[in-house]
This record gives structure tokens, sequence and C-alpha cells, in this order.
């Protein structure tokens, strides 16, 4: 039997996922009471009209979306609570570094590679709605 697996997602593949993510969620003339499975085929749409010959599931998309979510979370976590204990006299550089080391002690990955997603997510609505529940 052979695996239908694609591989590992790439950068950009992650920042069109999460850009499709944010601009169908973000659609006020369809709301925010999308059901599931019509969101993630707007989402996988809004995808494939950036990549034309990504073989991408919506399965694949919308586990990808779970996977971001989930560290993303963590970080936004990490950096409220560093932005609250920060210590006078530092700086966004060493907060972000506090993070950072909260980030991979509650996760114990080896490093923080969600950035270039939470770039795009962080001002999201949705997202931050996501992470308070």
């Amino acid at each position: 039997m052979t695996s239908k697996r694609k591989g590992n997602w790439t950068v950009e593949e992650d920042k069109n996922l999460c850009s499709s993510w944010v601009m169908i969620s973000e659609d006020g003339a369809v709301g925010v009471n999308q059901r599931d499975t019509r969101f993630w085929d707007r989402v996988a749409a809004q995808f494939r009209s950036n990549d034309r010959n990504t073989s991408r599931t919506i399965k694949s998309m919308a586990n990808r979306m779970g996977t971001i979510t989930k560290y993303c979370k963590c970080w936004n976590s990490a950096i409220q609570r560093a932005e609250r204990n920060q210590p006078s006299g530092t700086n966004q550089m060493d907060v972000e570094h506090m993070a950072e080391q909260l980030y991979l002690s509650e996760t114990g990955e080896k490093g923080w590679t969600f950035g270039h997603c939470w770039w795009i997510l962080k001002r999201c609505q949705k997202f931050h709605t996501v992470i308070l529940m």
C-alpha cells in the first residue's frame, strides 16, 4: 500500500494556509457562523487560488492549521506572560527571549518554528477568540 502523504509543509505553504484561514475567517459577507465543512471548502479554495499546483487535501489543511494553532496558542500565552512579568529596563527583544524560554519549557520543543505563521495570525480577531476558549 502506497502512502498518499505529501511530506512536510513549506514555510510558503504555511503562510498561504494562514492567510487563507484569516481571509475566510474574517469574511464579513459570509459571517462568522460558517459550518465547518463549508468553512474548510472555502479555505481550501483560497489556498489553491494562491498555489494552483498543490496536492494538499482539505483534511491535511485542517490538520496543519490545528498544529499551527496549537503551537501559536502556546506562543501567545508565553508572550502575554513575559509581557506581564517584564522587569523594568527590558525591551521587546528581552520580552521575546523570555517568551521563548517559557515556550520551550512548556512545549518541550527545540525551538519556536511558527513565527512566520504568528505574524499573520496575531492580528486576527478570530484567532484570539480561539486562543481564549
